[in-house]
């Protein structure tokens, strides 16, 4: 479906007809900076074909933007340029990713959406400054990769407050199972990886291109942002290896420890036990057998046996 449609002349919005039969009629009245936007949520093949066959599009970014699941790229074309984005959110351990499919020509922008959030925001914002939309069409790619890319950070901030917790369960006095939810998380971490790491390269080379000059700096700040999201992936990825080894340290020390405590325990039955055993084997000839205090001293005896190897194991830390 069509989202929004509107020509920006002198950085102002003028609402337009959405029908691409009009879009030839709606180009020709366009002069200097002023540029049509377009976004599209879920179109279905046939408006896609539309808009780009009036448009004139390659049929290869016409495919592209009919396609979800794309790889995060820039494409450059004879005459405009194809921009696959990924919009990612975060909740409950969750990443869910949507994407963002951007053709931006000399004087048009058409976006087209494929699942989850809108870019609505991001357009509000930028038309509150009509003096940057007054820059052209790329000025409108600006700020949909700006809001994109802000988003990142907010997710990777919201990761390292997750790990954090993590770190304070593993390391608590108690037994806890944290690997099901670390490996989830270090899932997580990748897919938002594999989001993020193919555009930086591409941005980075787009702002050191872009036109008009001005506008470079702005594009060399979402780089700028885009480096800082890895960095803080990276950081999340190795905290949660950390967090994961030190994890199952822990378990191998708690499961030695539980060794050591059935040891002992089955230390302490086994003294009582074995003279239990022999005093009950059947021979008429047995020492202390017809003593009439023999029985309670093997049990003061097997008693106190058992409390001299109960402080041996306590006071070396066995139970």
């Amino acid at each position: 479906m069509i989202i929004d449609g509107a020509v920006y002349r002198d950085g102002l919005r003028e609402d337009t007809s959405d029908d691409p039969a009009t879009l030839d009629a709606t180009l020709a009245s366009l002069s200097g900076s002023d540029f049509l936007w377009i976004g599209l949520s879920d179109p279905s093949r046939e408006q896609v074909e539309r808009f780009g066959a009036a448009l004139g599009l390659h049929p290869l970014a016409v495919e592209d933007m009919m396609s979800p699941h794309q790889r995060p790229r820039i494409d450059r074309f004879s005459d405009h340029l194809f921009l696959s984005v990924r919009i990612v959110s975060y909740r409950d351990d969750d990443i869910t990713t949507s994407e963002v499919n951007v053709c931006l020509g000399a004087n048009y922008v058409i976006t087209v959406r494929h699942g989850g959030a809108g870019l609505e925001h991001a357009r509000r914002r930028v038309e509150q400054a009509p003096e940057r939309l007054r820059q052209g069409p790329i000025a409108a790619v600006h700020a949909v990769l700006d809001a994109i890319v802000d988003g990142y950070e907010e997710i990777a901030a919201e990761l390292l407050t997750d790990v954090e917790e993590v770190e304070a369960s593993v390391f608590s006095p108690d037994r806890t199972r944290d690997s099901a939810r670390i490996y989830r998380l270090k899932r997580e971490t990748l897919e938002f990886r594999h989001a993020v790491a193919p555009l930086r390269d591409p941005v980075m080379r787009f702002a050191q291109g872009a036109e008009p000059v001005e506008l470079r700096p702005y594009f060399r700040d979402i780089g700028d942002h885009l480096h800082r999201a890895l960095e803080a992936i990276e950081s999340v990825d190795s905290l949660l290896s950390n967090a994961l080894n030190a994890h199952l340290a822990q378990l191998s020390v708690q499961q030695n420890e539980d060794m050591r405590k059935l040891t002992a325990g089955a230390t302490l039955f086994a003294i009582p036990t074995a003279v239990a055993g022999i005093y009950g084997m059947n021979f008429e000839h047995m020492p202390e057998l017809t003593w009439t205090f023999g029985y309670p001293v093997c049990l003061a005896a097997m008693a106190a046996t058992c409390w001299i190897v109960y402080r041996r194991f306590k006071r070396a830390g066995w139970l």
